[in-house]
């Protein structure tokens, strides 16, 4: 039985004294083998991970009778039963520089002597020793301290190759609070509390919210927060620590990303079915068209959107993507952007080391770490929101975490503010009908309706249609699935009405319909989970921009830019001279460059080698250096330089192999 007082944290701090690999299972480029990365660009040893890592010092517990599976189970749970009383961010670099990553070469051996194998060259990039990584540990249970400082002792390696001797670390941990920003709220008036809470929510692991209840080797993720699952994580929290609110008299809309740089808006929402853009037309001839996009013809209002229209080159327009949301700051222009999401490899390894079943290897998409999510709960009255406040303060005040998605990962509440919801009040007798979340609806005969008719939505304020009124939908159909805990068995799935879908209504008399409908909160069914919400009018968008890009975004692919630079350094004829022993030196010798001094003295080596070495030196002699350090001053990034170098050798190398291979073969 957990402790029911507040969770423990404790901060943990892991140095390393080697080298150590924690990988992505892809590569890129000349490496073979990449560190793990954040959206920051820095390496991360992934929360699995580590909670893997503790789970195997455990076991060995476990085999000496030293403790009982029943305790580790406990802290660490169980797989398809419970989660454990300990949750874990990923372990990341504190400093804001981007640490330092060497890249190791390595080869197969021959048995029975020390001689390579041909062909198994292979580059793996490293974390360099001395980097320092940071996590926070929360612990539900105080009586299960003890054992989980006692598996933190026995861990001594992360990451690759722990068995072969690599990976040794320092570990420290001691106590901190749930985030940095604890304890700098101001608490809401209760005078001030209205019907309306909005939330702004931060994940501090990436998000697998699926998509489907029947995932296959890609897990598909949601790039919002349903209300559903936000309800689910706000009742398992409160069941947690003691409390059982019904939240009855709450609806709890869906959680939607915000974009980056941006922790709050006044507006956030699914985009519109009918924004519309032409396919994107690449400005760089050299390049693909999907490389870097051209100028995009929007079509922003459904009232002047007909059936069948075409863009200018007589192509169809586009619909928005699943992902794609618009938001507005201080009545500013509606932002139209994309969360950031990526795709994490796993290997899900046998639960014993002598079972005979083979590594489970499938993938998870994922919404990046650190995406804020905006959230609005609506009350039925005040007395309920002033319940659910003093309920969930520890969670509001940011002193606890949430626990949403795949594998319960942490998110909490960067912000929050009550307010009454505003009233529309104007309405003409053209006018437009958005969900902003999907909608569940039925018929007469309890089937789901896949589109809204005029008399649907009569029938929902009780008025009589008129035949004039005239209705143009853009619609489109999603399924909803979920999971129930407390049964451990899938939800029967619901055909439901795509966020983002809309209706133009026009007739003499439609305002009233409009003004009727604007008194609900939502439509359909399961409304309590954020189902059913919808706007009118929010089509009359007066402008449509990009979010501001920041600085240290990437706004193009760079190994694109860096391929087709290298191919120009090689095709200058003074490049080919070197032989090819001489070009994999230099390769090899810019990707053992752990420092811009370095990379400078190889190149001075580079010009100096016909005068210093006159025999072996000539082939240097009419080498584009002066180009390569020219093209490479237009770089910061020092690992963009080394693959700028080793790409335009893999250029040059290519022709002299495929030489080498003819002459072989007439031999």
């Amino acid at each position: 039985m957990m402790d029911r007082k507040n969770p423990l944290f404790f901060m943990l701090k892991v140095t390393t004294l080697e080298d150590l690999h924690t990988g992505t299972g892809t590569g890129s480029g000349d490496i073979d083998a990449l560190v793990m990365r954040d959206r920051r660009g820095h390496p991360v040893i992934r929360a699995s991970h580590i909670k893997g890592l503790l789970l195997e010092a455990g076991e060995e517990l476990i085999t000496h009778g030293i403790i009982s599976k029943q305790q580790l189970s406990v802290l660490l749970g169980q797989e398809g039963v419970s989660k454990g009383a300990l949750r874990i961010t990923s372990l990341r670099t504190a400093q804001l520089e981007r640490p330092e990553t060497r890249v190791w070469g390595a080869t197969a051996r021959e048995q029975g002597n020390r001689s390579p194998k041909p062909d198994t060259l292979h580059f793996v990039e490293h974390i360099a020793a001395g980097t320092s990584f940071q996590a926070r540990l929360r612990l539900m249970d105080h009586t299960l301290q003890p054992l989980l400082e006692r598996l933190l002792n026995r861990v001594d390696r992360v990451g690759g190759n722990r068995s072969r001797g690599g990976g040794l670390v320092q570990i420290e941990w001691t106590p901190c609070s749930a985030t940095d920003q604890q304890d700098k709220r101001k608490p809401v008036d209760p005078i001030s509390i209205g019907t309306q809470l909005r939330l702004v929510l931060c994940n501090l692991e990436p998000l697998c919210l699926p998509v489907t209840g029947h995932p296959g080797n890609l897990i598909r993720s949601q790039s919002f927060i349903r209300g559903q699952v936000l309800r689910g994580a706000l009742m398992a929290w409160a069941i947690e620590n003691g409390s059982f609110p019904t939240l009855e008299g709450v609806s709890v809309g869906d959680a939607l990303p915000l974009p980056q740089g941006v922790n709050s808006a006044d507006r956030v929402l699914p985009i519109p079915l009918s924004i519309l853009t032409e396919k994107p037309r690449g400005d760089d001839k050299r390049l693909p068209w999907w490389f870097k996009g051209g100028s995009i013809q929007a079509f922003d209002d459904l009232k002047n959107l007909e059936r069948g229209q075409t863009t200018a080159t007589g192509e169809k327009p586009k619909r928005p993507g699943a992902h794609e949301y618009l938001c507005r700051t201080d009545n500013g222009p509606w932002w139209r952007y994309a969360p950031a999401m990526n795709v994490q490899l796993r290997n899900r390894t046998p639960k014993k080391s002598t079972s005979k079943d083979e590594p489970e290897l499938f993938s998870m998409e994922e919404v990046s770490e650190e995406t804020y999510f905006q959230a609005d709960l609506l009350f039925d009255n005040e007395k309920n929101a002033q319940q659910f406040i003093a309920i969930f303060a520890p969670l509001l005040d940011g002193r606890d975490w949430l626990a949403i998605g795949r594998e319960g990962r942490p998110v909490v509440i960067q912000s929050y503010i009550s307010s009454k919801p505003g009233q529309q009040d104007h309405f003409s007798d053209d006018w437009v009908l958005t969900l902003i979340s999907d909608l569940i609806i039925r018929g007469p005969n309890l089937g789901f309706i896949d589109d809204l008719t005029i008399n649907h939505l009569c029938q929902l304020v009780g008025m009589s249609w008129q035949p004039e009124w005239k209705i143009k939908p853009m619609v489109e159909t999603d399924v909803i699935h979920g999971f129930n805990t407390v049964s451990g068995m899938h939800r029967s799935p619901a055909i439901a009405i795509r966020r983002g879908s809309c209706w133009r209504i026009t007739g003499a008399g439609t305002a009233q319909l409009a003004k009727k409908l604007a008194n609900l909160d939502s439509l359909g069914e399961r409304s309590r989970e954020g189902y059913g919400r919808f706007a009118i009018d929010i089509q009359l968008i007066d402008q449509l921009d990009k979010v501001p890009k920041k600085s240290s975004e990437i706004s193009s692919n760079r190994q694109e830019e860096l391929l087709i630079a290298a191919q120009h350094l090689a095709a200058d004829p003074g490049a080919k001279a070197p032989s090819l022993s001489q070009l994999q030196w230099l390769r090899n010798r810019a990707l053992a460059a752990t420092n811009e001094k370095r990379l400078e003295e190889l190149l001075k080596e580079v010009k100096e080698a016909h005068k210093d070495r006159p025999q072996g030196g000539k082939a240097w002699q009419n080498f584009p250096s002066n180009n390569l350090e020219n093209k490479l001053a237009q770089y910061t990034d020092l690992q963009e330089k080394r693959q700028l170098i080793s790409y335009m050798v893999q250029w040059l190398v290519l022709p002299i192999k495929q030489e080498q291979q003819k002459e072989n073969g007439r031999d």
